[in-house]
């Protein structure tokens, strides 16, 4: 994503070039044309994205101050101006973040700013809410290591962004929102996506949601250690519901079962039915069974099967103790 200065944008030591001539960059024709220019602002000036719900992993912001000491910025942050004259990041949180912790730690001194005080970025001018939304969403994209339910929630996200676009563009009206999605996502990030790509991704990521919804409904009915299982949307809301009506003590018995031999959905729904407490409808049904394979046992006799008698002494001592 060169074009909106975000991925692949210079050096944070080259201040000359387009970026700092405040070129006009040509977006395709979703997102349309804005500019952008190069500066280095206050920290204090530069708020989070309120849509940016990614936490930051402590090791990787260590490692990446570490080598902002050493190499410098690298890749420039991209932020937008705000109407009330301060700045909005696109892309750059954690650089951000690293920058407020290294200004803290290498204060300046007589009056003077220290070396990290100012955050050399990229300043788009006249980007709209919908657009900042989907310049945000797509940076991630392409920036992080998402599994297919976290890329079906970015894809959600620039699609929310999508009615906005084509009330304010006719040339989208009619455009399918997956289409448009996925327009935009090959354009920005130059790998191409398909529009079923897109619904995949954001089918697998509803899914997954709705599970772990219905998962938050059912904890309280549900032991802490099957609680913690719940929250990974591992085990579908069907078989949580049928959990959550075992006695605690045959959770914890189920759930002993479930980590010691690596249940798969149909063996641990198998285990659930076993522990379920039994009605007289159960005693019925499984007595019914037992008669059938009695009757087809006295069959076989009468076609001279040889029967063992252990066994038959063993049904009428079993028929004795109903």
């Amino acid at each position: 994503m060169t074009k909106a200065g975000g991925v692949g944008a210079q050096n944070a030591g080259e201040a000359a070039g387009p970026e700092a001539a405040g070129a006009t960059t040509g977006a395709d024709a979703v997102l349309g044309e804005f500019a952008y220019s190069f500066a280095r602002l206050p920290l204090g000036e530069i708020h989070a994205h309120p849509e940016n719900d990614y936490s930051m992993n402590e090791g990787e912001l260590v490692e990446l101050m570490a080598s902002i000491e050493k190499d410098g910025l690298g890749q420039l942050p991209l932020v937008r101006r705000l109407p009330d004259g301060t700045h909005q990041m696109i892309a750059g949180h954690r650089r951000l973040e690293c920058f407020r912790r290294l200004a803290a730690a290498h204060p300046g001194a007589d009056g003077q700013p220290g070396p990290y005080d100012l955050l050399p970025v990229n300043v788009i001018d006249g980007l709209d809410d919908a657009r900042a939304s989907i310049l945000l969403n797509v940076t991630n994209l392409v920036t992080r290591n998402l599994t297919q339910e976290e890329r079906g929630a970015r894809y959600r996200a620039i699609g929310r962004r999508v009615p906005a676009m084509r009330a304010a563009d006719p040339a989208l009206r009619g455009v399918r929102t997956n289409e448009v999605i996925a327009r935009i996502v090959t354009k920005e990030t130059g790998a191409p996506v398909s529009e079923a790509t897109v619904k995949r991704a954001i089918a697998a990521e509803r899914r997954l949601r709705d599970a772990r919804e219905k998962a938050t409904r059912l904890r309280s009915d549900l032991t802490d250690n099957w609680q913690v299982e719940a929250s990974t949307g591992k085990i579908d809301p069907v078989t949580l519901k049928a959990i959550s009506e075992l006695p605690e003590d045959r959770q914890e018995e189920l759930f002993v079962s479930y980590q010691r031999e690596g249940l798969v959905p149909g063996a641990l729904r198998s285990h659930i039915r076993r522990l379920e407490p039994k009605t007289a409808e159960d005693a019925r049904r499984e007595l019914a069974s037992a008669i059938r394979n009695v009757e087809d046992v006295v069959e076989m006799a009468r076609r001279n099967v040889e029967v063992p008698a252990e066994l038959v002494q063993r049904l009428h001592s079993l028929i004795d103790q109903l």
